[in-house]
């Protein structure tokens, strides 16, 4: 998986969810999850932070941050809430089984090379999550690509396939790009399905109002709400 140096995931930490490229998939995801009071959450792949204290928004009790990238959790270590916990992880998830009410994976799956990366992933969310649990996912539309977004864009590739690597080039004040990987919707349903999760919805949120790029014409995002 692509990892960020210091000064790219302070970069990354600059994003925020209202008015980014992000906001219509994260409002999907808010949309889906509803009321968490009460819950505890886990975010796969938390980043700077950002989808914690989204899901911190929707009542959680408690969120827990995992993540592989050591500067991502730095940054995600700055914010002061008793609430949040972030830990650095390399295989697994900190937690005993049937642990955890909802799980949240943002654009984790898009980083990885190959399908038994998504599969060992998949099976130690399902693990520590409790039965009847959601499992939500955020990757990249498979058709985005080549397409130009307020946030980031990728470079036009023609004659993709599961598996090739695609560019991503972040606007963030000091530019940078991210090794992503192509995969199709079938290739998520598979892994998933393989994994013992039920699929429940698969949706392309577009951009409405707001100044945009290309968010209200292609989805940047699909959005896969699983079940336990």
């Amino acid at each position: 998986m692509y990892k960020y140096s210091k000064k790219n995931a302070k970069a990354y930490n600059q994003l925020g969810i209202a008015g980014t490229t992000y906001e219509p998939g994260f409002n999907e995801v808010s949309r889906v999850l509803g009321d968490l009071s009460g819950k505890i959450a886990l975010d796969f792949g938390s980043g700077t932070g950002r989808t914690s204290q989204m899901l911190l928004g929707l009542g959680a009790n408690k969120v827990i941050g995992v993540d592989c990238d050591e500067s991502m959790i730095n940054q995600a270590k700055r914010l002061k809430d008793d609430r949040l916990e972030f830990t650095l992880i390399e295989d697994k998830i900190p937690l005993g089984d049937n642990k955890i009410d909802v799980a949240l994976c943002t654009h984790v799956f898009i980083e990885m090379d190959s399908l038994d990366k998504m599969e060992r992933v998949s099976r130690e969310i399902s693990r520590v999550l409790k039965p009847g649990g959601v499992f939500i996912i955020v990757t990249n539309n498979p058709e985005a690509i080549g397409h130009e977004f307020v946030s980031y864009g990728y470079k036009k590739k023609d004659n993709l396939k599961s598996g090739d690597k695609i560019i991503c080039t972040m606007k963030t004040k000091n530019a940078f790009e991210i090794d992503d990987y192509f995969w199709t919707e079938n290739d998520y349903k598979r892994v998933l399905i393989k994994t013992g999760f039920t699929i429940k919805s698969i949706n392309y949120p577009k951009a409405s109002k707001g100044k945009w790029f290309e968010e209200t014409k292609v989805a940047p995002h699909l959005v896969i709400e699983c079940i336990k």
